[in-house]
């Protein structure tokens, strides 16, 4: 005599679609939980929009600065290697000192200065090739992002050196940073 515990060809069929749900709920869910992780990563890496502004800060930032006169000048710096890996944000927003020059680092666009939230001096110069030099830097167009930096909280000095401004330029820049100490030669 036949049993009635089993199971007829439709029940097993909808015990295993059941199955199959289940498991694709649970491998949906992973899916969700990686992207909204990976997603929260990527959003705190630092993407750079000009690879030579990346390029100068991968290569001089020393600490809690950004400046490649300060590994000239301490020659005890001039082992330490450059930033290799992922730039974080959270790294750049702890450094204070930023200085970048144009004569090493072709910089076109400096609206990545907005990572650096707790900058409190800010150079970009246009070093001398030998004393006595006094060309500056021809891309007019360096310092339309500007603006960006009015953001920074404790930003105190704005230094600006040998860069092509005019002298409307010059105005509009001390009025954007009126509570900053602003020097342009």
């Amino acid at each position: 005599m036949p049993s009635n515990n089993r199971q007829t060809e439709d029940e097993l069929r909808e015990k295993a679609l059941y199955n199959i749900l289940q498991y694709k709920k649970i491998i949906c869910a992973t899916l969700i939980i990686i992207i909204v992780f990976a997603l929260y990563t990527v959003n705190k890496i630092a993407f750079f929009h000009d690879p030579e502004f990346e390029r100068a800060v991968r290569n001089t930032t020393i600490g809690n600065t950004v400046s490649g006169a300060l590994q000239k000048e301490y020659p005890m710096l001039q082992g330490e290697s450059p930033i290799k890996g992922i730039i974080w944000k959270k790294d750049l927003e702890n450094i204070n000192f930023v200085s970048i020059n144009f004569r090493e680092y072709k910089v076109k666009d400096i609206s990545d200065i907005k990572y650096f939230k707790n900058a409190e001096t800010i150079m970009f110069s246009y070093s001398s090739a030998y004393y006595g030099d006094k060309s500056i830097y021809d891309d007019e167009n360096v310092l339309d992002n500007l603006y960006k930096a009015k953001n920074l909280k404790y930003l105190d000095d704005l230094q600006l050196y040998h860069l092509k401004l005019d002298d409307e330029a010059v105005e509009n820049i001390k009025k954007m940073f009126p509570n900053a100490r602003v020097v342009i030669e």
